[in-house]
């Protein structure tokens, strides 16, 4: 959540914060520019500092993301062993450099700035689509946050934007560049051609006995018979009690009135919030629009516009504080509240609109509410009958004998790979559907109580291993036809590529590609013309890529994209695009070649930042938060 929290807040900053920074920190070395001090804040720079609070949840987060990514439990000493706190600083010395240098430029984000910032977060949406009070209250608790804080850290959010946003405002790529890079990327090019099939290659003999002894025992990886396991499984689901179950009227009407609240259309309110920077202005403000003054005409004196102040379609709780929010619901339509101290600074309210609650209706809820409670019920049935299920398996019940016991269907699969097919190739028509299953399978042995597993739709399933087959390598008796096979088909593949590189040096030399192909009886085709990122049955990627990489009129050749033939090609034709051909691509290029740029700047700004602002990190108190046993 805390990541979330910051990310939206930040938006593409939060992107050129995390990337390039730690990527600029990297080149100048994060022990060059960080150096101890006694304090009790981790790190600072001039007058602007993280407190051990920021850093412990930054550096929980990135914890959190990389136990993710790798799959397992990651603590906070481990952590520092993948140089995961050293991430962390220099994302952290990054945004300190930047918001020192933000703040000696005198930029600043205002307080309706920071509302609409946070009222139009998704976060921070309840069941209606909107700002919530409670979501947002609920979502700081999750993340130990004060508001203070958290209203504090999104202006910094903010104010850095908008000093990032002036920096890469005039990033633009090197003249011509992108023109050259369309004109790369989007080069068209044709060729002639002759496909070349195997079987062009004269009559193999069949190879000697132990030329055949060998090849057996150095491939022997494609005659091996694969290890193949057997087992059963047992699934348990609330899809599958539900349709045995109902749920009586009399209970239906009473969750109904237990949850009307819920179900009622809340009444809403549009509103006008005017911020003040102060309880004087504030009052004013008010008396003005007592008085009759338009409320444009106000807003205009404070250079502020009426769509920046404006909330639609409100609840009680979509305002930033409960005093506003109560303050709006007690107003009449078209009243001006007395000045209100909210936590953004003082504001003045005026009732554009009223949207009065509409009571639910029990019929139109009732099919939705009876889905909602018997899926309820299905879910405890199924944990219920999990549980019994896990005490006869302590007990040492098989799980055939359980199956029976709770009238279950058991599914038994026999010889099956690791990848969930049988030996000859298909996958075995009663495979579960289930996934994970079969690296569970085979992790583990005949007796081994494999613990239950969860499924997606929050029922459960049970795995037993009853067979297991060692991977075996077939004799070569067994398989002398389909060993002599393959041999054959590597001994074509040689000889067809020698005579494809005859072949293209005849045609380098001047022999035209119609005699060539009148040679084998073939006619000599023409291709369409071709993108360097194209390619089909006939034409492989590599194919392509040797294509582009040759001049007109010159042969090369490559395995077809598909089978064991190869494609003989001359470039015939190369057709450069002009840049007014294609404005859309054009403009994709240069938007990347922009972010690029943007990317670069950033980097060096903050480079350049770190030789103008002292960085400091108190390592004491660092080693103190991370080491075992603090908690940290």
């Amino acid at each position: 959540m805390l990541h979330q929290l910051r990310k939206t807040a930040s938006g593409w900053v939060a992107y050129l914060i995390i990337i390039p920074l730690v990527a600029a920190f990297a080149v100048w070395g994060i022990g060059d520019i960080l150096t101890g001090f006694g304090s009790d804040t981790v790190l600072s720079a001039g007058d602007t500092e993280i407190s051990a609070q920021r850093f412990n949840a930054e550096y929980a987060q990135r914890l959190d993301d990389f136990s993710e990514q790798i799959g397992q439990y990651v603590s906070p000493q481990d952590g520092r062993r993948y140089g995961i706190d050293r991430r962390v600083l220099s994302q952290l010395a990054g945004s300190v450099v930047l918001s020192e240098e933000a703040r000696s430029l005198g930029l600043a984000a205002s307080d309706e700035m920071v509302a609409t910032d946070i009222r139009t977060d998704e976060t921070f949406f309840g069941a209606f689509g909107q700002f919530d009070r409670q979501t947002f209250e609920l979502a700081l608790r999750q993340n130990q946050l004060s508001e203070q804080v958290f209203i504090a850290d999104r202006r910094e959010f903010l104010t850095r934007d908008q000093l990032l946003s002036t920096v890469t405002a005039g990033a633009t790529p090197a003249a011509g560049l992108a023109e050259a890079l369309y004109e790369y990327r989007y080069e068209r090019r044709s060729v002639r051609y002759v496909t070349l099939p195997p079987d062009l290659v004269d009559t193999i003999e069949d190879p000697a006995e132990d030329v055949l002894e060998a090849y057996h025992s150095q491939a022997a990886i494609r005659f091996t018979r694969p290890e193949t396991r057997s087992f059963s499984v047992v699934t348990i689901r609330p899809s599958d009690i539900a349709p045995t179950l109902a749920v009586d009227e009399e209970v239906l009407r009473s969750e109904f009135e237990d949850r009307r609240g819920s179900y009622d259309q809340q009444e809403t309110r549009s509103v006008v919030q005017i911020p003040t920077p102060d309880a004087t202005k504030a009052l004013e403000v008010s008396e003005k629009l007592r008085a009759g003054a338009a409320i444009e005409e106000v807003l205009a004196e404070i250079n502020l516009n009426i769509d920046d102040v404006t909330i639609s379609d409100a609840t009680i709780t979509g305002f930033l504080s409960p005093d506003i929010g109560n303050t709006a619901f007690s107003l009449e339509e078209g009243k001006v509240s007395d000045p209100i101290d909210g936590p953004l600074g003082h504001v003045v309210l005026i009732v554009t609109g009223v949207k009065p609650a509409v009571p639910a209706v029990f019929e139109d809820v009732r099919e939705e509410l009876q889905q909602e409670l018997v899926a309820q019920q299905a879910s405890d049935a199924v944990f219920d009958i999990y549980n019994e299920i896990e005490d006869e398996r302590a007990g040492g019940a098989l799980l055939a004998e359980i199956a029976r016991g709770q009238s279950l269907d058991i599914v038994t699969v026999e010889d099956v790979t690791e990848q969930g097919l049988t030996v000859a190739g298909p996958p075995p028509a009663n495979m579960p559907n289930i996934q994970g299953l079969m690296p569970l399978v085979f992790a583990n042995d005949i007796g081994i109580g494999i613990p239950a597993g969860d499924l997606d739709d929050d029922g459960y399933f049970w795995v037993e291993v009853t067979d297991v087959s060692p991977a075996e390598l077939n004799p070569l008796d067994e398989v002398r036809d389909e060993v002599i096979a393959l041999w054959k088909r590597e001994q074509r593949k040689v000889l067809l590529e020698e005579l494809a590189q005859s072949l293209v040096k005849r045609g380098n030399l001047g022999e035209s590609m119609d005699k060539i192909a009148e040679e084998f009886d073939r006619a000599a085709l023409t291709s369409q013309l071709m993108v360097r990122r194209f390619n089909n049955e006939t034409f492989s990627r590599i194919g392509v890529t040797n294509i582009f990489a040759t001049p007109i009129d010159k042969f090369t050749h490559a395995l077809a994209g598909f089978g064991d033939s190869i494609v003989l090609m001359q470039v015939t034709s190369i057709e450069t695009p002009e840049p007014g051909d294609g404005t859309a691509e054009l403009s994709e290029i240069e938007d990347g070649l922009k972010t690029t740029a943007s990317d670069d700047l950033i980097a060096s700004l903050v480079v350049a930042l770190q030789e103008k602002y002292e960085v400091e990190v108190n390592y004491g108190l660092l080693d103190q938060m991370l080491s075992p046993g603090t908690g940290g």
